[in-house]
């Protein structure tokens, strides 16, 4: 059985702590953990860039391209 849920499959024992980066010139929500940040969304008008490899959600964010912290 095979379940479709919006709720995270990490983290679900401890607070998830979100934050705001600009991860490769692109404005994205990341969850923090312990291996480093994991994307969850994006921010953008543009169709394309949902359809980009580097975005996908779930991905763990390369911290080389991680330019800022958005507050």
């Amino acid at each position: 059985m095979m379940y479709y849920s919006i709720a995270p499959i990490y983290g679900l024992e401890q607070p998830v702590e979100y934050v705001e980066l600009d991860y490769n010139g692109q404005s994205v929500l990341a969850c923090k953990t312990c291996d480093g940040y994991i994307l969850e969304r994006i921010f953008s008008t543009n169709p394309k860039d949902y359809l980009r490899e580097d975005l996908k959600p779930g991905k763990l964010l390369e911290n080389g391209l991680i330019k800022q912290i958005i507050k």
